[in-house]
Parts: C-alpha cells; sequence; structure tokens
C-alpha cells in the first residue's frame, strides 16, 4: 500500500508543476519574443521483487516481477520556434526572422536576447529601456564617419552629432550625344562677366567712371587691367601676334573706355605712318624745302611755306594715303600738325617747329606704335566681334558662330580694389550642336551651387568638349591659365559603335574641373565620370537626340540625424535633415549550437550554459542568423488552446493521482477498523 501512496505523491507534484508550466506559458502569452516552455515526465526507479529467470531444458523462463514508485519530471525545455512578427511603427522595435539573438551589454558581460525593444538614451547609446543593456554592434560600419567609436562595440545613435558637409569631388554624366543632330543655326560664343558693375545700385553704363562704381573702393589716381585668355581657335590670348594686353586706368577712365580698348585693333596698326621728315635746302623758315616720306613712299618737294592745304595736297599723292583719314592744321608760320583720323581715334605724328627748323627740330609723336592696345576685333574673337555692356555686365560675342574655344579672364593692379570678374560665364556656347546639363553640388562648407555645363561638338569627328559654361554663388575665381580648368577637351567616341572611347591623347586632357569657391584660397577639383572606356555605362553617342544628363554627385550640406531605421541584414541607417542617409552601425548577432541549452535569467534575456555552446557574433542574413524586421516585435509563442489543453491534462492527471491517495488512505482505514 506504501507504494501506491508515494506513487500518487509523485503524480501530485509532477502534475501540479506541469500546471505550473501552463500557467506560466498562459501568462506571458502576450510577452514579446517569449519562448513557451513544455514537461516531460518519465517513471522513477522501480522495485524488482523478483527477477528473471532463464529457460531451462524442462521448464520456461519467467520475467521479472518489478514495482513502479511513481512519476518524476525528465526535463522542462523551452519552444525556441519561431514568434509571429508583428508591426508596431516605432523604427527602433526590431524582430528576428531566424536563429539569432540580439546582443547586448549588462555592462560586464554580453547577454542575450529575442525581445527588440530599443530606445537611445541620454548618452545617445542604443538600449534596452526597462534595464539599460547596451545593444552591441559588429564590425567598422559607422566609424569613419564618426558616428561609432573604434574598440568601443556599444552602439551609438548620433542625434546630438552634426553631419559635416562634403564637397562635392565627382560628377557622374551619363546619356548620348547626338552623331548627327544640328541646331537650326549654329551658336555664336558668347562671353559675359559673372559681376555686373553698379553706381549707386543702379547697373553702370559705358560713361560710368570706374573710380564711380559701387565695386571700386579707395581713390584711383591710377591702375591696370589686366586681360588674358583664348581665342577662338585655342591660341593664347596675345601670343600671335605677341601683344601686351595690360590696359592703363586713371580717374577719368570709364567702362566706354575699356569697351574701346577691347573693341580696338590688336598688335602694330595697320595704318601708315609718317616714317621720315627729310630737310632738302636750307633749313630757313622762308625758304627752302623738305620731303615727307610716308609708308615707304617720299612726296615731291614741299616749300617751308606751304599751306597746311598744300601740304595735305602733297601727303594725298602717295598711294599708300587714304585722303579721307587725314588732316593737317596750322602752317609753317609757327608750327605744323599732321593728325590723322582713323579708327584709333585722333592720334598726332608729326610736329614741325618752324622756329627750330634750322636746328633739324622735328618732332615725331606716335601714340599708336606707343601703346598696343586692341585684342578683340583683330586678336581674341575675329574680325567684327563686339565688346558691349548689359545691365552693368560685359559681353562679349564670338565674331563668327560656330565651335569656339574662346575665354576671357581680368585682373586688377592699382590703387585701391576693383572687383574682378571671377570667371566670364558662357550664356550661349558655340557650336553646331550644344548639350546643356545642369545638377547642384556642394563646396566644403555645404554651400550648394547649380553647376551648368555643356557639351559642344568640336570640328574633329567624333569628338565633343565639355564645359562649365556657369556655376552659382561666390565664386572666388576660375583660373583659366589652365584651359582645362573650365573645359574638358578631345571626348572622344568609337566611330563603329558609338561607346565613349576615352580622352584624346594628343590633348592630354584630364575629365576635371578647378574651382576656387570665395571662402576658400584652394581650388576644389570636380572630376566628371564619362563613363568607361569601350563601355555604354556612361556618354555614348549614336544618331538621334542628345539625352546627356548630370545624373549624381557625391557632396551634400552639413546635417542632423532626423530619423533612424534597420534593413534586413541590421544595418542601422540614419536619415539626416540634408536629404542623405548614411550607415551608423551593423547590429551584432549571436548564434548558438544549442538554443534550447540556453539559460534564462529573466526579462527575456539568456545567457550560455555548459550545454548550449559559446555565442559565435556574426550579422543578420548570415549563418543561419536570419533576417531583422524593423519597426516590428517577435510575439510570444505560447499558444491559448494548447495551453488550454494542458492544463486540463494537469487537472485530470492531479485529480487521478489524489483519487490513488484517497483509496489508498480508505483502505488503510478499513485496515485499522478490523482490530477496532
Amino acid at each position: 500500500m506504501s507504494f501506491a501512496l508515494s506513487a500518487g505523491v509523485t503524480g501530485l507534484q509532477a502534475h501540479q508543476k506541469m500546471l505550473d508550466i501552463a500557467g506560466n506559458n498562459l501568462a506571458n502569452v502576450n510577452t514579446t519574443a517569449f519562448k513557451a516552455s513544455r514537461i516531460t515526465f518519465s517513471e522513477l526507479l522501480s522495485e524488482t521483487i523478483k527477477k528473471a529467470s532463464q529457460p531451462t531444458s524442462s521448464v520456461g523462463g519467467t520475467n521479472p516481477q518489478q514495482m513502479g514508485s511513481g512519476v518524476g519530471i525528465s526535463g522542462i525545455t523551452p519552444n525556441m520556434a519561431q514568434g509571429n512578427i508583428v508591426n508596431t511603427g516605432n523604427p527602433l522595435d526590431m524582430a528576428l526572422e531566424g536563429e539569432g539573438y540580439f546582443v547586448l551589454s549588462d555592462g560586464e558581460k554580453n547577454i542575450y536576447t529575442r525581445a527588440g525593444t530599443f530606445a537611445v538614451d541620454a548618452n545617445s547609446n542604443l538600449i534596452d529601456p526597462a534595464l539599460g543593456y547596451i545593444v552591441q554592434r559588429i564590425g567598422s560600419v559607422g566609424e569613419s564617419d564618426g558616428f561609432q567609436t573604434a574598440g568601443n562595440s556599444n552602439i551609438t545613435v548620433p542625434y546630438d552629432v552634426a553631419m559635416t558637409a562634403q564637397s562635392t569631388s565627382l560628377v557622374t554624366l551619363a546619356g548620348n550625344l547626338s552623331a548627327n543632330a544640328a541646331l537650326t543655326t549654329p551658336q555664336t560664343n558668347v562671353l559675359r562677366s559673372n559681376i555686373a558693375y553698379t553706381i549707386g545700385g543702379t547697373a553702370a553704363t559705358a560713361d560710368t567712371l570706374i573710380a564711380d562704381l559701387d565695386q571700386y573702393t579707395g581713390t584711383l589716381t591710377a591702375g591696370v587691367i589686366t586681360f588674358s585668355g583664348y581665342k577662338p581657335d585655342g591660341t593664347v590670348l596675345g601670343s600671335s601676334p605677341t601683344t601686351d594686353l595690360t590696359m592703363p586706368v586713371t580717374a577719368t577712365t570709364t567702362l566706354g573706355d575699356v569697351l574701346d580698348w577691347l573693341n580696338t585693333s590688336e598688335g602694330t596698326p595697320t595704318a601708315s605712318e609718317v616714317q621720315t621728315v627729310t630737310l632738302d635746302g636750307a633749313a630757313d623758315p622762308d625758304g627752302g624745302h623738305f620731303h615727307l616720306t610716308y609708308g615707304g613712299e617720299t612726296t615731291a618737294a614741299i616749300n617751308w611755306d606751304a599751306t597746311a592745304a598744300q601740304i595735305k595736297t602733297a601727303l594725298e599723292l602717295l598711294s599708300t594715303v587714304d585722303a579721307d583719314d587725314i588732316t593737317v592744321s596750322a602752317s609753317m608760320d609757327n608750327a605744323t600738325t599732321f593728325t590723322f583720323a582713323n579708327t584709333l581715334g585722333d592720334v598726332d605724328l608729326i610736329t614741325m617747329d618752324s622756329t627750330a627748323l634750322t636746328d633739324g627740330g622735328v618732332t615725331i609723336t606716335n601714340s599708336i606704335a606707343e601703346t598696343t592696345k586692341g585684342f578683340l576685333a583683330q586678336g581674341l574673337l575675329g574680325d567684327g566681334a563686339v565688346a558691349s555692356l548689359s545691365a552693368g555686365k560685359l559681353v562679349i560675342t564670338d565674331a563668327e558662330s560656330g565651335y569656339s574655344q574662346s575665354d576671357l579672364a581680368m585682373a586688377w593692379s592699382g590703387d585701391g580694389t576693383l572687383d574682378i570678374p571671377a570667371y566670364f560665364e558662357m550664356p550661349t556656347v558655340g557650336g553646331e550642336e550644344v548639350k546643356n546639363v545642369n545638377i547642384a553640388i556642394y563646396d566644403s562648407l555645404g554651400g550648394e551651387h547649380v553647376f551648368s555645363g555643356a557639351f559642344v561638338r568640336t570640328d574633329t569627328n567624333n569628338t565633343w568638349d565639355f564645359i562649365l559654361t556657369a556655376i552659382s554663388g561666390d565664386i572666388g575665381n576660375i583660373d583659366i591659365s589652365a584651359k582645362n580648368n573650365r573645359r574638358i577637351s578631345g571626348v572622344k567616341f568609337d566611330e563603329t559603335d558609338g561607346s565613349y572611347s576615352g580622352l584624346d591623347a594628343i590633348i592630354d586632357d584630364t575629365a576635371q574641373f578647378k574651382v576656387t569657391f570665395a571662402h576658400s584660397e584652394e581650388p576644389q577639383t570636380i572630376a566628371m565620370d564619362l563613363g568607361t572606356a569601350g563601355q555604354f555605362n556612361g556618354l555614348t553617342q549614336f544618331s538621334g537626340n542628345s539625352t546627356a544628363v548630370a545624373r549624381e554627385q557625391d557632396g551634400y550640406q552639413a546635417g542632423n540625424l532626423s530619423t533612424v531605421s534597420v534593413n534586413n541584414e541590421g544595418t542601422l541607417i540614419g536619415a539626416f535633415s540634408n536629404g542623405i542617409k548614411k550607415n551608423l552601425a551593423t547590429l551584432q548577432i549571436a548564434l548558438f549550437q544549442n538554443t534550447l541549452g540556453l539559460e534564462s535569467v529573466g526579462g527575456g534575456y539568456f545567457v550560455p550554459s555548459a550545454n548550449s555552446g559559446g555565442a559565435v557574433a556574426t550579422q543578420a542574413m548570415i549563418g543561419g542568423a536570419g533576417s531583422l524586421h524593423g519597426s516590428s516585435l517577435e510575439k510570444s509563442n505560447a499558444d491559448v488552446a494548447t495551453e488550454f489543453v494542458n492544463m486540463i491534462q494537469a487537472q485530470n492527471g492531479f485529480q487521478a493521482n489524489a483519487r490513488t491517495i484517497r483509496v489508498a488512505n480508505e483502505i488503510l482505514r478499513e485496515l485499522t477498523s478490523l482490530i477496532s
């Protein structure tokens, strides 16, 4: 009878544990990432009443006789099956779909959980807000940008850290440049200063003194404007013919004088000059005569007392003289002056002083020869080119339409300070086919500038140039002493398949521009990605329309972290106020050889046990860790229906064992009543 009582007691204890486990599972039916447990029973050691005997030749064998002593708990194991994943809308909520565990630090050691209810604390750490444990990361993501600290695996969410601006260093271009399209009328190249000259806030005119410009400070007595640049054919301005490109400036110099300087002839003037004066006969104002050698020809003898009209008539007989260009004033009573009125203005050429003729007193004054001026009409832009003023801006228009490499720069030296154009924009690019592109780029301080460029088909087959036509904002300088600072020459295409062929090796250009912004002393180099030579991943040249565009660039403004999200690979992504997204960190995920062997330490956390194996650090989507879902949580895998059934079974088992004890007790009571 003692067996019945002890077996009943073990049954009560075992089913009480079963009920406890079912109750715990039901209590955690809504606990994030909770893993339900189950209990398994096994019988206790049986008492052998009689051992088995083996068969003999005369009798058969007998089985052992054993009496069980009840039931014991053989195991309580968690059910590590995946729970349902539900969306929460909180970007820092995370759920794992797979075998992995989040890794957090309690300050002393790493512990592990499936519950991804995370938040950011006052020190910008990503934590479990219930216990303060800090989420751990893996790899070096975020270190180069300063978001994470090398050697520290705690994840920082840098809401308090500003993202520094990044200057544009690369612009990617792609699309087609037409092999056959042409503008209805070829464009004429136009240069326009990037600043407008004003007086009192109103656009200056040709009559405005340089000293009166809003863009001039100081007291102007003397100064020099120096011009430089390139002619339409690409040769350096002033190199052929050799020309002095410096314009003297005084207090009375106007913008109109600058235009006159630009619009007059380059180099030695073409007008003939008086080269010699020959005294012939007695050096006597009252007798004798003289000769003028002019343009290689010599006049007939001119009397000393000739009138101005007579001297003019003698000069007009020379074939080198245009009568309309010559005036002669005064007479030999005192002094005679020969004056030429031509496209260069009135210039005194010769003065003969009659009172000093006996001493050979002849003064030759040739202001054209003394000053080389003007380089647009016959130099930079060809005959007929025009320099003008429009809304206070200097505008220079090529003489002829079509492909042109014209460019111009100005520099100032002298009294005070005169703002000169940082560069000359190209509102119209000369050529038969032109494709304009625009994109926003950024300087080193995050300032935004609109970069405007133009592809122009050159006079060489299958070859284009790419020109920086304008750039908005405060520009310090575009130094055109090197032409490729604003022009990429010789962009070539294969004549058979239209693929990009690289830059012309003869020109030896580089695919980049250099711009100095006003706040910086060093130029910013902006490379142009035109594609891979021989491939079609960038620019192409096919028949049809030109579709080339500036597709992207790598610069951005400064910004602050606005929102955070996480991708399936466990990378924390920050969206900043400047529109840039940056990878902040990669969450560390742990894998275990035997997850059933993990030891719960409460709060949904586990630590490794002797039978779980050590944690293997990895990241989501690698090695069975599973994918990570942001703005989601894993629900408990406890099933209410299953637990209700378990409760019924526990109740039935408990009642049955209680009945066993009761029956045994009643039998014992009957036994004791036999002697009463």
